[in-house]
């Protein structure tokens, strides 16, 4: 079960080398799929000679995506890349994958409790799933009594309040956005209020048996039972680093906690977004209080990267508050040099599973947008690059797309082209938008492996520093949950003092 320090190592030079013709085409932009020819330029000629008209490109995107066809010869050099790359992804390596059964050994299952209120049922199938896993975990060491979970990046506090509430846990939830630790506090005391009769309604489901309209007294309801206790689950607004006492902050929230010495700490989160990830991995490590860790992280894009020069995102100020770099955090990529960049950050956190599961092509916004970039050249050609259009909501067509563009680029050049150029634009670039459509759907199958990359570097630096009882799970179904990838750690010291 457990994957060791040369096979991880092995797995990583297989995927670089696979990878490794392919960094411009996975860093490059849609925005410039017009501008840049990025068909021509990115896909082999022998691939482009398959396709000669969009009636190839129809049958080529239904064959080869959504049917999943490999072995029809309409598309024999499409298969051949296709089908490569899919043998790279991680799917194909169980050996690299450890199952939650393989884990939890001869560990009774909590029955699980299907309550959707207050959530999404993707948020409730991977609350489900994740706030089990973690009591199994805390369960298994035979010192729960012993454990307080710290949750990272606890947001609206969907899964402290399920660790809490169920399973009886005292969890601090830590975001550093003030306003969510607050409104997590506001749902958790709306699920408090709701928890008995929502409980008992998934108790009865999961026996087939249909409950009563909600404020009707179920007949099966013998006896009253008490309210669930708030006091197990605080909250606290903190920027997360390896300086932070998360002992300290226990005994403050919590009085009775063990003291300093005998308390052990379970660091979780649920889709810790960008940098926060790869920190909670340098946190178990650097905390000697932190025995389990389980952490599954999301935001790829907002990664700070070691080799790749850094880009703004999103929270500017929270993004210089991150002093340590999120990738790669493995000793043995670091020697490479490995370097993801922008896009390919960008497109690690897309989801193909997804996309072919619901036979998805991409939103005409991105063909207008590339149309834009082409206008941008031809009257603005200084601003080629420069424009950041963001979100365009609410257009009728493409002459509509353009001029909310102007508008909200305050652009006087741009809402002066007229409409016969726009309609000119469009016939001259008609092909051009089912090619796109292809491109992107190949594009996107590089997904799985950008995210490989990432995950087996922060499995690879557990290994490093010796934490041989460290885990990669495959959680979550990846059509509902696109980030799915669970990494696991225990430190030695609790095998011992089972002993």
């Amino acid at each position: 079960m457990a994957k060791g320090v040369t096979q991880l190592e092995k797995r990583l030079d297989a995927l670089l080398l696979y990878i490794q013709p392919h960094w411009d085409f996975l860093n490059c932009h849609m925005v410039n799929y017009l501008t840049d020819q990025h068909w021509s330029r990115f896909m082999p000629e022998a691939m482009r000679k398959e396709i000669n008209n969009r009636k190839d490109l129809d049958l080529a995107i239904e064959k080869l995506f959504w049917q999943k066809e490999r072995s029809s010869n309409q598309f024999p050099e499409w298969e051949r890349f296709l089908t490569n790359g899919e043998h790279e992804r991680l799917s194909e390596h169980p050996e690299l994958l450890t199952t939650v059964d393989q884990l939890i050994e001869e560990q009774e299952n909590a029955t699980q409790l299907n309550i959707r209120e207050f959530m999404s049922a993707k948020k409730c199938h991977e609350v489900e799933l994740a706030a089990a896993l973690v009591d199994n975990l805390i369960q298994s060491t035979g010192h729960q009594h012993d454990f307080c979970i710290v949750d990272a990046g606890d947001g609206k506090g969907y899964l402290s309040s399920r660790m809490a509430l169920q399973y009886g846990h005292r969890v601090l939830g830590i975001d550093a956005n003030a306003a969510n630790t607050e409104n997590a506090l506001n749902r958790n005391r709306k699920l408090q209020r709701a928890w008995n009769g929502l409980t008992e309604r998934a108790e009865l489901q999961s026996q087939g048996i249909t409950p009563k309209r909600r404020g009707k007294k179920s007949p099966t309801r013998k006896t009253a039972k008490s309210m669930p206790v708030l006091e197990n689950y605080k909250t606290t607004a903190r920027f997360i680093n390896t300086e932070v006492d998360f002992g300290n902050l226990l005994a403050e929230h919590f009085p009775t906690v063990p003291s300093a010495g005998n308390l052990s700490i379970c660091l979780t989160g649920l889709h810790t977004c960008g940098n926060l990830a790869a920190t909670c991995l340098q946190v178990f490590h650097a905390r000697p209080d932190c025995q389990i860790l389980c952490n599954i992280g999301c935001c790829y894009h907002l990664l700070k990267e070691r080799y790749s020069q850094q880009e703004f995102f999103g929270n500017k100020a929270l993004m210089d508050m991150q002093t340590d770099f999120g990738f790669p955090l493995s000793q043995y990529l670091q020697k490479l040099q490995i370097r993801l960049g922008r896009n390919a950050r960008m497109l690690a956190a897309q989801s193909i599973e997804r996309t072919l599961d619901a036979k998805e092509l991409p939103n005409v916004t991105l063909y207008y947008r590339a149309l834009l970039e082409v206008l941008v050249c031809r009257h603005a050609p200084h601003l080629k690059n420069e424009l950041q259009v963001g979100k365009v909501r609410k257009f009728e067509n493409f002459q509509d797309y353009i001029q909310k563009c102007a508008k909200k680029l305050d652009a006087p050049w741009l809402a002066a082209i007229d409409v016969a150029e726009l309609q000119s634009l469009l016939q001259e670039f008609a092909q051009d938008k089912h090619s796109l459509d292809m491109f992107y759907l190949v594009r996107m199958s590089f997904a799985p492996l950008l995210e490989s990359l990432i995950l087996l570097d922060r499995l690879l630096y557990l290994k490093e520093l010796g934490y041989d009882r460290s885990y990669l799970i495959d959680l979550f179904d990846p059509v509902i949950s696109p980030r799915h990838f669970a990494i696991v750690a225990l430190k030695t010291s609790l095998s011992q003092a089972g002993q």
